[in-house]
């Protein structure tokens, strides 16, 4: 397959997942926390797409490269299937569950791999740029916790710290996955019970504070 061909397939890919995820951090600008995930996503889309680009400039019109043909197609529709979605989108809990189809594809590998094939002496910044990004990765599925709904946090935990960890290809049964979405469900509530714990601890360290000072339950200062 030409690898041009390959390369524009993707790089257009890249940029229409981009603007998916600027269509929703216009949708919930209202939300800065959530909004701010949504940017970082459309960057890293569009910086994905900048990548392929520089690739591209490096390669000949006439280069060939491994026939993809077979996995951009359903990739194709994926994406095309989300943009339709996204028109009918009307809660935060149906925008993360896209971004979750979007994320599970294989987009990004590709993409990686295509780069790996054509382009062995590119320098480290590019070639890592594929790679699963932690800190993105955990912040989307913190906000599916609280946001999503427990048919999309049992997609959303292939994307998770623990299942990154585990070997590539395993495939959960709907029990495991069901099992791990409720671990995910615990972690959060241990979250904010820890947090509340904090915050009680503190009013109550601020009472006897208090007291003290005003020689309540303890001895005055002679």
């Amino acid at each position: 397959m030409n690898i041009h061909a390959t390369l524009e397939r993707l790089i257009h890919l890249e940029e229409r997942v981009g603007h998916l995820y600027i269509r929703f951090y216009k949708r919930f600008a209202h939300l800065p926390g959530v909004a701010d995930l949504w940017w970082e996503m459309a960057l890293e889309e569009h910086g994905h797409a900048g990548i392929l680009k520089m690739v591209k400039a490096l390669t000949a019109p006439t280069d060939r490269g491994r026939d993809v043909r077979g996995r951009l197609r359903p990739l194709e529709s994926l994406i095309r299937g989300c943009e339709r979605d996204a028109k009918r989108v009307t809660g935060l809990k149906e925008a993360l569950g896209i971004a979750v189809r979007l994320e599970r594809s294989e987009l990004d590998r590709l993409g990686r791999e295509t780069m790996r094939g054509i382009a062995r002496d590119l320098p480290v910044v590019p070639r890592s740029a594929f790679a699963p990004h932690e800190a993105h990765l955990d912040r989307l599925t913190r906000t599916v916790r609280k946001f999503g709904g427990e048919e999309v946090l049992r997609e959303a935990w292939a994307l998770s710290s623990e299942a990154r960890g585990r070997r590539t290809g395993e495939v959960l049964s709907a029990s495991e996955a069901s099992g791990r979405s409720r671990a995910l469900r615990g972690a959060e509530r241990r979250d904010t019970s820890a947090e509340n714990r904090g915050l009680g601890e503190g009013a109550t360290a601020s009472r006897v504070t208090a007291r003290r000072r005003s020689g309540v339950g303890g001895r005055r200062a002679p």
